[in-house]
């Protein structure tokens, strides 16, 4: 499993020394500045808005989707038909088949 420090996080761009900004959210006024900027953390710090660095966002909301048609499932008369494995499978398949259905509809 990576390492959930800035270094390895989505968000985080590096400048040197072991430092960088964490750009997850927007920038914000500093005191005694005249400008607004990106926290600056060093690599190994770390904090409950990490996002994998390895995943794209699309991979992302992609997992996201699945999640939601899990969680569909298993609050519908779903639930009971099918083991919680093939509800993720099932989840995992639907998911992948929704850009192809959203594609034939917009034609």
């Amino acid at each position: 499993m990576t390492k959930r420090v800035c270094e390895n996080c989505r968000w985080w761009e590096p400048d040197q020394h072991g430092t960088g900004s964490c750009m997850r959210n927007p920038p914000q006024r500093i005191a005694n500045q005249q400008y607004d900027e990106w926290p600056r953390t060093h690599a190994t710090d770390r904090c409950g808005e990490w996002s994998d660095g390895a995943v794209t966002a699309e991979q992302e909301e992609s997992r996201q989707f699945v999640r939601q048609i899990f969680l569909a499932m298993t609050a519908s008369e779903w639930g009971a038909s099918y083991s919680e494995d093939d509800m993720w499978k099932l989840a995992g398949k639907l998911a992948a088949a929704e850009p192809q259905i959203q594609s034939e509809n917009e034609q």
